[in-house]
């Protein structure tokens, strides 16, 4: 019994875990990088932060989140296909991203 138990706990687990990722990606569609990322940094180009966004979106779209294996290399992959095995590189991909946007609110604090 507690065998079934864990099994169901785990599972149970995953999908509170892809519920929340289906949330994201929704947020993603509807432009949530590009609220964050706000106006352009000194040696940043308006232009360049609407191509990151406008991607961001896109890729939303069609259902692709970003991952990071552990050399640091970017891939994505389909939302639907992702298992618990692939965690690892689904948490580098959103811990970049959240590295990368606390330094830009960091560096537009010291403005």
């Amino acid at each position: 019994m507690d065998e079934l138990h864990d099994v169901l706990r785990t599972r149970e687990g995953w999908e509170l875990y892809m519920e929340a990722e289906r949330q994201d990606l929704e947020r993603r569609r509807n432009g949530h990088l590009r609220n964050l990322l706000g106006a352009p940094l000194p040696g940043e180009s308006s232009e360049e932060l609407e191509r990151l966004a406008s991607e961001d979106e896109a890729r939303a779209e069609e259902g692709l989140v970003e991952m990071r294996n552990l050399e640091g290399a970017v891939y994505y992959q389909q939302i639907e296909e992702l298992s618990p095995e692939d965690r690892p590189d689904r948490l580098a991909g959103e811990g970049a991203l959240a590295a990368w946007l606390t330094e830009r609110k960091r560096i537009r604090g010291s403005l």
